[in-house]
């Protein structure tokens, strides 16, 4: 669906307007977990907006033709403004989003869950790094891929409690099948950050494999890869972008030594410190294709990019001092959301291995 420049520019104006009813009103105490039944009514709402396509037809929601720059640059901005309200919102939204997206290309829009989750990070080990050269086409060890990601390991990550519908990659046959995995939630443990979701253990009642021709599915993986590691940036984008509001507000308030913190140097360099961070981020996402050599950037520059945005997060709970740390003011759960973030599909590790493994069969350096 192509939209115009009218188009985009209502939604904007539309999703500004949701997410200022969902700050005043759902998440007003954004220092505290929201509790499990407004969550998911934020959830529903912002779905019935329309922001994330549940249908067969295409639609203007998260993800959808994103193949064309600014359909691409909406979805980007619109995980942004949700995750400057709630970074768990955000992420579920995403990934609800991710999940309708894989079942439209697996013909399966059938499958009556409004809110399914996604997995895409498999065993934790270091034998992800082998993904880069399935993706390229080289020679792969298939038994690191299928321990990676097994089809019929255990299944756990962030995700709500009433998630019923677990999509997942398997390597299997020497190409990536998708799992499609009903069941439930059976244990959820508190996380570091991302109060919301918790760490979940899904239980399968029943499993569906569907296969692609591995050229297809080649692209599909990379593409889904692609996109979550575009929209978590955009997410921790979001949680910095409020952090360093916060901090500017706390700055221009806080007094010592005779005079607002604001006015000291210390103070405008970490302020500076954070802009920085943001305005790397915010080229990258500006350049980025849904192509090849998007997924390369990408690819090289996510390490980098994560590192510069805990940074600002750091930098901006020491503007707060020892208030910073604190759970009465917010940014200190914040600060807890950036971090997790950073290591969902795929960790520094991991990352590097990936780049690694890239740049040996393209030639390129890292």
């Amino acid at each position: 669906m192509q939209l115009s420049d009218e188009d985009i520019v209502m939604i904007d104006d539309s999703l500004r307007h949701l997410c200022k009813d969902l700050a005043a009103a759902v998440f007003s105490r954004p220092e505290r977990a929201c509790e499990p039944e407004p969550f998911v009514r934020a959830m529903n709402l912002v779905m019935d907006q329309g922001f994330v396509n549940t249908d067969e037809e295409s639609g203007c929601g998260l993800w959808e033709a994103c193949g064309q720059a600014p359909q691409l640059a909406l979805t980007l901005r619109s995980l942004t403004a949700l995750a400057r309200v709630n970074a768990a919102l955000a992420l579920s939204l995403h990934r609800s989003a991710l999940a309708h997206f894989v079942l439209r290309q697996l013909g399966r829009t059938d499958m009556g869950v409004s809110h399914p989750g996604i997995c895409l990070h498999g065993r934790h080990g270091i034998g992800r790094g082998e993904l880069a050269n399935w993706w390229r086409g080289q020679p792969v060890d298939e038994a690191v891929l299928r321990d990676v990601l097994a089809p019929d390991r255990p299944f756990s990550g962030l995700m709500q409690p009433q998630t019923q519908l677990l999509l997942a990659p398997a390597f299997t046959k020497g190409t990536m099948a998708w799992l499609l995995i009903q069941g439930q939630v059976k244990r959820v443990e508190p996380g570091h950050g991302l109060d919301e979701l918790h760490d979940g253990a899904f239980e399968p009642a029943q499993v569906q494999v569907i296969a692609l021709p591995e050229q297809q599915a080649r692209a599909l993986s990379m593409d889904i890869w692609h996109r979550e590691w575009l929209g978590l940036l955009a997410i921790q984008q979001g949680c910095v972008q409020q952090m360093t509001e916060m901090a500017r507000q706390f700055s221009a308030l806080r007094f010592q030594g005779g005079r607002v913190i604001a006015g000291h140097p210390a103070v405008q360099i970490m302020l500076s410190d954070m802009q920085m961070a943001l305005t790397d981020v915010r080229t990258v996402l500006a350049g980025q294709a849904l192509n090849e050599a998007g997924f390369a950037d990408l690819l090289r520059a996510r390490n980098r990019l994560n590192d510069g945005l805990a940074l600002a997060a750091n930098v901006a709970m020491q503007t707060f001092g020892g208030l910073g740390y604190m759970r009465d003011n917010g940014i200190e759960k914040r600060w807890r959301d950036v971090n997790h973030l950073r290591q969902q599909s795929g960790g520094a590790l991991d990352m590097q291995l990936m780049s690694a493994n890239w740049c040996s069969n393209t030639g390129a350096t890292a």
